[in-house]
């Protein structure tokens, strides 16, 4: 092996290296910027609706829609009641009626079926 082909491998080598190098970087760095955007959007609310705004209206562009307008009466109402409260479905009063009379007979069975349990003999 000359001189020539020696020196030609290092450099092969020695570039290799560097890329190898540059793409871990790379990857860091650029992990680093997901991270840093991901928490400026988390932290500013402002920011992160004007994107979301940006965004819709770009999609609106791009399909060659009309954005749709939002007047008074089309507007969600704001209830003051809670978001996540039970909703109780009430029914007339004889589905009053037979919802109770159901809840008698549950009541019963769970009662004749405890009643059956205890007289089982556990272990023995």
């Amino acid at each position: 092996m000359t001189l020539a082909d020696t020196y030609r491998e290092q450099v092969v080598q020695s570039r290799q290296d560097r890329a190898r190098k540059a793409i871990f970087m790379s990857r860091i760095v650029g992990l680093m910027l997901m991270l840093l955007i991901a928490f400026v959007m988390r932290v500013e609310p402002n920011l992160r609706s004007a994107f979301a705004e940006a965004g819709m209206e770009l999609m609106t562009n791009m399909t060659g829609r009309d954005a749709p307008t939002q007047t008074a009466s089309a507007a969600p109402a704001q209830s003051t009641l809670p978001r996540d409260r039970v909703k109780v479905n009430r029914g007339t009063a004889a589905n009053a009626q037979s919802a109770s009379a159901s809840r008698e007979d549950a009541q019963a069975q769970a009662e004749a079926l405890g009643a059956r349990l205890k007289a089982v003999k556990v272990g023995e």
